[in-house]
């Protein structure tokens, strides 16, 4: 069961929601694993233009959140995680730079306990500048990745 494409605090409420509810429980002995892919995109000029593809434009391009470049969306995969997510990844606005940095925080003898921990020291770690923003005039940038 998937949660995609809404930025990575609904994610994490919706997770949160499935755990307090005890459907996580029964999920599990279904041998049901959820999944979180959020979008790293600051849409709310996008949500503010109404969806209406003539004012979309003139809102500008779409960026990524500066607080979910690097390690900033990397805190928030531990989150996830630790909220009950198995499977983790990115959507609009998550690059490899990103997942490569998630797989890096990550090991197989990681106790499940430990990635709060990890969340934590990512989520109040410096804004990192390696993630690359996803406007159009930055599509040669994204392709050599």
């Amino acid at each position: 069961l998937g949660f995609n494409c809404a930025p990575p605090e609904a994610i994490l409420t919706a997770l949160q929601a499935v755990e307090s509810s005890g459907v996580g429980e029964h999920l599990r002995q279904a041998g049901i694993k959820l999944a979180a892919y959020a979008n790293c995109n600051d849409r709310k000029a996008v949500h503010d233009a109404g969806f209406d593809v003539l004012k979309f434009v003139a809102a500008g391009p779409i960026r990524v959140r500066e607080d979910l470049k690097g390690t900033g969306y990397v805190g928030w995969c531990h989150r996830f995680m630790a909220a009950g997510a198995t499977y983790c990844g990115g959507c609009c606005g998550c690059t490899p730079v990103e997942i490569r940095q998630l797989a890096e925080t990550l090991s197989e003898e990681e106790p499940h306990a430990s990635l709060s921990e990890n969340a934590a020291k990512l989520l109040s770690a410096s804004r990192n500048d390696s993630s690359v923003s996803t406007t159009a005039s930055e599509s040669e940038l994204r392709g050599s990745i």
